[in-house]
């Protein structure tokens, strides 16, 4: 791991020593700012908050052991926390979220639960004793799919707010869920009870060992290849007190919120919104505290390649489902209202005036597959008030982690910084490399510009090793902007010591 030099004079003040003459090459910058890498050599950073003037890093464990590090204000690294630390299973990869709040550093994680199962957890430790002081407040996160729980956040009422993740891509386990090969009996799970339409899918493609002549059906919420159910089967909303399988303690694609001080946190979960796609990052507005924001990824039109042709392998395919941001007024249950609902799967939302959509309208079936149906009974949809979007982002940018600017100094006051950390093409249905930046939204419009990009939409500009790659968390730390990269991964070649911190500075 490298460390950082003493920064320059002119930069003394600031409380974290950047990387001299590390500065990216391969992206534009605004005029008015600088850019500088605070640490490098990590392997697949996912997040990054701040204990005073330290940052800790949340590593994923992709290709090796998650872990939690620190980098100081000289910028040397020191690991703080691995598996091997702790009993075994208890902190598993991907390692997703880090935050301090409270006193206390909080991860999102992995853990492996009965059965040998891998679902969602949220820990906390002391950060002067990590270890000793570990202990896991919420276990049977439904995260153990293709979208684990990345984010917390703590509200003005006191109370932790978790975004849950989901396992699947519109509903509906399917070929290109690879963890149902060995986790058969798992699937989506609902944070209420829901009505189903009845309307089933044939496995798209050949599915060994589940389903090798791809003939078997699978509804929304149900288990692969369980077959057809009559309209007006209700899924079973899951909770504490009714877990999913046994384990699974809070829905998918969904906003929950607990009080991190009772005796037993898990009890005291309560649903504060749902019908997100991959609800990825979470953050109260600082001048507006009742007002929490969502990024979501979007549905994708998954494929994979046989005998040299992409043919679509996902259950329920959804073309141009664009990244979005919501905005959730918070407490509402609370306050007896239904918790506010965003359209996931049956809904999604125009790319260009954030309005619901039903998933039958044309625009959404893809090319070359079956048109997405409808998942819920028409009397249980027609219930339900479908939120709009603040913001529409990008297709396929993988919109992430943000944090908003906090005063004239960085500049943009208030507005949304976003991590845009790309586009996966070919198998999720991207054909051009989409995102890699970080993204401005404005707080009033919802309109969205680039802030920082790279200087040209190539492979090998976007992921020149040495340079600014794949964003994925943004924090501000006094008027400087700090960027979790997660380094050089596909589509290019998976490159472990790639990530970086970096600190975008107003100049002075």
């Amino acid at each position: 791991m490298r460390t950082a030099p003493f920064l320059p004079a002119a930069l003394a003040s600031l409380s974290i020593l950047a990387h001299a003459a590390t500065a990216p090459t391969n992206v534009t910058i605004p005029t008015g700012y600088s850019m500088t890498a605070v640490a490098t050599g990590l392997n697949f950073p996912t997040a990054l908050t701040f204990v005073g003037d330290t940052i800790w890093v949340a590593e994923g464990g992709i290709g090796g052991p998650p872990a939690v590090k620190t980098v100081d204000s000289r910028g040397n690294v020191q690991t703080m926390l691995t598996p091997s630390m702790l009993a075994d299973g208890v902190l598993v990869s991907p390692l997703t979220g880090i935050t301090y709040a409270q006193g206390l550093v909080w991860i999102v994680h992995t853990q492996i639960a009965t059965g040998g199962v891998p679902v969602g957890a949220i820990s906390r430790f002391d950060p002067n004793n990590p270890v000793s002081t570990f202990q896991t407040v919420i276990s049977g996160l439904p995260s153990f799919g293709d979208h684990p729980a990345p984010s917390v956040a703590l509200g003005a009422d006191g109370r932790i707010y978790l975004a849950t993740g989901l396992p699947t891509n519109a509903g509906v386990v399917g070929p290109d869920n690879d963890w149902a090969i060995t986790f058969p009996a798992l699937h989506d799970f609902p944070p209420m009870d829901v009505q189903l339409s009845g309307i089933g899918y044939q496995t798209p493609t050949r599915f060994p060992p589940l389903d090798p002549t791809a003939s078997k059906i699978t509804e929304p919420y149900m288990p692969f290849g369980t077959g057809r159910v009559p309209p007006g089967t209700i899924a079973p909303g899951v909770g504490p007190l009714n877990p999913g399988n046994g384990i699974i303690v809070a829905g998918g694609g969904s906003v929950y919120s607990f009080d991190p001080n009772a005796a037993n946190p898990v009890i005291t979960l309560r649903l504060e919104a749902w019908g997100f796609r991959n609800d990825y990052g979470i953050g109260f507005d600082p001048f507006n505290p009742g007002v929490l924001f969502v990024s979501n990824n979007g549905a994708d039109t998954r494929s994979t390649m046989i005998n040299g042709k992409l043919v679509i392998n996902t259950g329920r395919p959804i073309e141009n489902d664009f990244d979005d941001l919501f905005l959730v007024h918070v407490g509402a249950i609370a306050q007896g209202q239904a918790a506010p609902f965003f359209g996931w799967p049956d809904f999604f939302h125009d790319p260009m005036s954030g309005q619901p959509l039903l998933v039958t309208d044309p625009m959404f079936c893809p090319s070359g597959g079956p048109c997405p149906q409808l998942a819920f009974l028409d009397s249980f949809r027609n219930s339900l008030t479908v939120q709009p979007a603040f913001s529409e982002i990008e297709f396929h940018s993988s919109a992430n982690m943000f944090d908003f600017s906090p005063d004239a100094t960085f500049g943009f006051k208030g507005d949304i910084f976003i991590a845009e950390t790309g586009s996966l093409p070919p198998g999720t249905g991207a054909t051009t490399l989409t995102g890699y930046k970080v993204a401005r939204i404005n707080r009033s419009t919802g309109a969205v510009t680039d802030f920082i990009t790279h200087t040209a939409n190539d492979q090998t500009t976007i992921f020149d090793p040495k340079g600014f790659n794949k964003p994925i968390d943004v924090k501000f730390h006094g008027s400087n902007m700090f960027i979790a990269d997660f380094g050089v991964f596909p589509p290019a070649r998976f490159t472990p010591g790639s990530g970086k911190i970096w600190m975008v500075s107003p100049s002075q």
